[in-house]
């Protein structure tokens, strides 16, 4: 179960399951939905990890979490991983140095590091609103890597609108050309007169606000976010540490 971080408003649910919670956000009194509890993984699991694929602790990390998700949608968005540039290690581990490695997460559709979390998250977002009938408007705000991001894995998305914001000027000129060039019926682009965290904070302003909720009920259209304010993609990009860490143990036989 996920709980909210501030305390409960009388309005909200106070403990909610993960499928609510990545549909849903933005909890009271402006806080998120984080785990009640977080799983173990113990000598034991990183031991077995040093000869699983990537697609494979995904799995079982998700199943340690006990998400209400159908196995089949899970498998579906882990299987997007194939469209990186190596579909059997998607987030290659590079040496520099004797003692300094990298882990390259620019090997996405859109060369942004986002697509690891995002790729598997749009997936499952979109299939949770189309097995609701309900349509969603995701909002994004990005300095340069998540709105490609977002605006590839929801491109054409049934039951899914997206709304994604970027300071104009702050982001380089192939992030914005990514962004304003997609060409998905369901997506729109906006250059805002600021900087990232203006970009920001009228995202989080507009979650919480009762008013634009109200205008958006009234077109039959429910409220989420694809940044790292929704626990969905924050649990994505935890995987990938675990995985790193997994495969560093391996080479340097180090016990947690």
């Amino acid at each position: 179960m996920f709980i909210e971080t501030r305390g409960n408003d009388g309005k909200k649910p106070n403990k909610v399951n993960f499928s609510y919670a990545i549909l849903n956000p933005s909890a009271s009194f402006g806080g998120l939905y984080i785990p009640e509890k977080l799983p173990k993984l113990d000598n034991d699991f990183f031991e077995n990890s040093q000869h699983k694929s990537y697609k494979e602790i995904t799995k079982e990390i998700l199943q340690k979490f006990k998400i209400d998700i159908d196995e089949k949608v899970i498998d579906k968005a882990i299987s997007l991983y194939d469209k990186f540039d190596d579909s059997k290690n998607p987030v290659p581990l590079s040496k520099v140095e004797e003692d300094l490695y990298i882990n390259e997460l620019y090997h996405g559709p859109t060369r942004a590091f986002k697509d690891m979390a995002l790729q598997p998250f749009g997936y499952i977002l979109s299939e949770l609103a189309k097995k609701q009938g309900q349509d969603y408007l995701i909002l994004a705000a990005t300095s340069g890597d998540t709105g490609p991001a977002v605006l590839d894995t929801f491109s054409n998305k049934d039951n899914i609108k997206v709304a994604c914001m970027y300071p104009d000027g702050g982001t380089s000129d192939v992030q914005r050309l990514q962004m304003v060039t997609q060409n998905g019926k369901n997506l729109q682009v906006l250059g805002i007169v600021g900087n990232f965290d203006d970009a920001q904070n009228t995202l989080k302003s507009l979650l919480a606000s009762p008013t634009f909720k109200d205008e958006l009920q009234k077109q039959n259209i429910k409220l989420s976010a694809a940044n790292s304010v929704n626990f969905g993609r924050i649990i994505f990009q935890i995987i990938t540490d675990i995985y790193l860490f997994a495969n560093r143990k391996k080479q340097m036989n180090f016990t947690p």
